[in-house]
């Protein structure tokens, strides 16, 4: 792994995310564990949502929405969601029913199983049990973990893959490097390097 240069083009990436995403950053560094303790049904959904919906899309896109989509979905409460029959409203704002049908039919799941009991599981289980969920797979319950405060760690998606080429290293060899480096979580790294190469490119 050629260290020196992977930390020079990180120190590019960060002074590019303090500049044009500030709030972005923030936000990924005031997530700890403290963030899945008092963890609520509201919270999880958003999160859950955010990361059914952003899969292969545009990020731009999905935030320009994702308010709508709040409403859509019953601001997310899950009673609400529980008794929710039609996806027809979600789909007025973004026509993608596989998207819709996952979402809700994971909150569904959620509400049968019980929040509390369902977040229980997951902190007992660990993140592969975000793959009960519809529209969550190998990497997503990577992105979804991470952003609920449930472990530290990054989503290995083809952004960081393609880092990790160029530096002859593995996702998780360059970013256990830059964490301890610059002395950041695995999610801080995770959001710098994604923001920077989604904007900008390798």
């Amino acid at each position: 792994m050629r260290t020196d240069q992977l930390q020079n083009f990180f120190k590019k990436a960060r002074m590019y995310c303090e500049k044009e995403f500030p709030e972005e950053l923030q936000w990924a560094k005031e997530i700890s564990p403290n963030t899945f303790k008092y963890l609520k049904s509201k919270n999880f959904l958003s999160e859950y949502c955010w990361v059914v919906y952003v899969s292969g899309f545009k990020v731009e896109i999905i935030k320009a929405k994702f308010p709508k989509l709040k409403i859509a979905f019953k601001d997310f409460d899950l009673d609400s969601l529980s008794r929710m029959r039609s996806i027809n409203q979600a789909l007025k704002i973004f026509n993608n029913e596989i998207k819709a049908n996952c979402f809700l039919k994971g909150s569904k799941t959620i509400y049968e199983e019980g929040f509390s009991n369902f977040k229980k599981n997951l902190k007992n289980n660990g993140v592969d049990y975000l793959e009960k969920l519809p529209g969550i797979g190998p990497i997503t319950k990577f992105h979804l973990a991470k952003n609920i405060g449930l472990i530290d760690a990054e989503k290995p998606d083809i952004w960081l893959v393609r880092v990790a080429d160029e530096y002859n290293a593995t996702v998780s060899e360059i970013v256990d490097f830059l964490s301890k480096k610059n002395l950041l979580s695995r999610h801080v790294v995770d959001v710098i390097l994604w923001r920077y190469l989604a904007e900008n490119g390798l």
